[in-house]
């Protein structure tokens, strides 16, 4: 699992990758036995370093010669080592060791190397609808128009949409639940949708997690920063959503619907004010706000004729700031012990910041994310300083009850 991580990692950089991707790439493997240690220090090789590190010059000396590897900080001979063979000296270096693994386009028409690509014929392969039948009575369809899912959902009211299948695969393999009918909507176009726009970013329901994070990399670094709180505080609690491969599959709209109480992303498009697009199956649409959305333990306010088309996630305005918070046992490839998405907008007056507006949501405290509604009316008005805060966390106290039988007795 290891090797094929980083081998796909590196069969798809152009350049090498930073110690860093290397990391990231490898946070959805888990190991219990030997450790990552190891593993990454056999992977950094790969590695963009800075080939002055590891020369004569700049590498630390132990005595007897040895040198101090930068890589791992333990004496090593990997930094140079000296051939006399009459009077010819031959230098080796770490960075002359290992070559990167070469990058080739799609169509492999000027590949000449060994290394596996991905069947071009399949890429170019135009996609067709689909229609399986299954053991014991299963229906699995993929259409590729919007209408065909509708009509689909029509004709089978209970049938389960699916992209990456990382939620209703656990479901069927692990809890036995059964599904008649499921609908694979990943290839189709308007679900898929990523727009930029006056009133902020429209996301399709079908995309996915890395789709999304790479969207709103990209939307930071072109629109003004204090329109993007809300983009910056998404790329951030999904650099620790699941693992890598996960988040490669999993849609935004899988993750909405399920409903999760401890899903890492629905207490950030509630508190960001977030509004989620419904279309049912005569075309008609209807918008609801994602505070409004959540109704109790896995259960939305959309009917069985309804399907999630869109997220819209709107500007921040000048002066209003958007953070996420998560908290787990382990940093990476974990789900929430809590987590929480908060806003709060500001405005000056008499030469101090007061709070015009404030929304905190938590996950991992009630059946559904939860809204701190007290807390919320406590800061509006006020001063934002220390005292605000700890005023702040007194309120929180009762809008968040704990009992002492609660899941996992945190």
């Amino acid at each position: 699992g290891f090797i094929m991580s980083m081998y796909a990692l590196l069969r798809s950089s152009q350049t090498p990758p930073s110690e860093e991707q290397i990391e990231e790439c490898l946070g959805g493997n888990l190991c219990r036995c030997t450790g990552y240690r190891p593993i990454l220090d056999a992977f950094r090789v790969f590695a963009k370093t800075d080939d002055a590190l590891y020369t004569n010059i700049s590498l630390a000396r132990l005595p007897g010669g040895q040198f101090v590897c930068p890589s791992s900080g333990k004496p090593c001979s990997c930094g140079s080592e000296v051939l006399s063979d009459s009077d010819i000296t031959k230098e080796i270096t770490c960075g002359n060791r290992y070559t990167p693994v070469s990058y080739s386009e799609v169509d492999g028409s000027s590949y000449s190397e060994k290394e596996l690509i991905f069947p071009p014929e399949l890429l170019l392969r135009k996609l067709t609808r689909l229609k399986l039948s299954g053991f014991g009575g299963l229906k699995w369809y993929r259409p590729l128009r919007i209408q065909h899912v509708l009509d689909l959902k029509s004709i089978y009211p209970d049938a389960k949409l699916v992209v990456g299948n990382t939620e209703v695969g656990i479901e069927m393999k692990l809890k036995r639940i059964q599904y008649k009918v499921l609908v694979s909507v990943s290839h189709v176009p308007e679900l898929n949708a990523l727009n930029v726009n006056d009133d902020g970013l429209e996301i399709g329901s079908a995309v996915r997690l890395t789709e999304l994070l790479n969207a709103l990399k990209k939307v930071v670094t072109e629109c003004a920063s204090h329109k993007t709180s809300s983009c910056r505080a998404l790329i951030e609690q999904i650099k620790w959503f699941a693992g890598k491969q996960i988040r490669n599959a999993a849609s935004v709209g899988g993750n909405i619907c399920t409903a999760s109480p401890i899903s890492d992303l629905n207490p950030l498009w509630m508190a960001a004010g977030a509004s989620f697009q419904i279309i049912n199956c005569r075309g008609k649409t209807r918008t609801i706000a994602a505070k409004n959305f959540f109704l109790g333990y896995r259960k939305v306010d959309m009917e069985s004729n309804e399907i999630l088309l869109s997220i819209l996630l709107p500007w921040n305005r000048p002066f209003e700031y958007v953070k996420e918070f998560k908290q787990a046992h382990r940093r990476e490839d974990d789900i929430a012990i809590v987590n929480a998405g908060m806003r709060v907008s500001l405005k000056e007056s008499g030469g101090k910041w007061e709070v015009s507006d404030a929304s905190i949501v938590y996950g991992g405290v009630a059946p559904v994310s939860l809204s701190a509604s007290k807390t919320e009316s406590f800061l509006m008005g006020k001063s934002w300083d220390q005292d605000l805060l700890q005023g702040a966390v007194r309120v929180l106290e009762q809008d968040i009850l704990l009992q002492e039988n609660s899941p996992g007795g945190m």
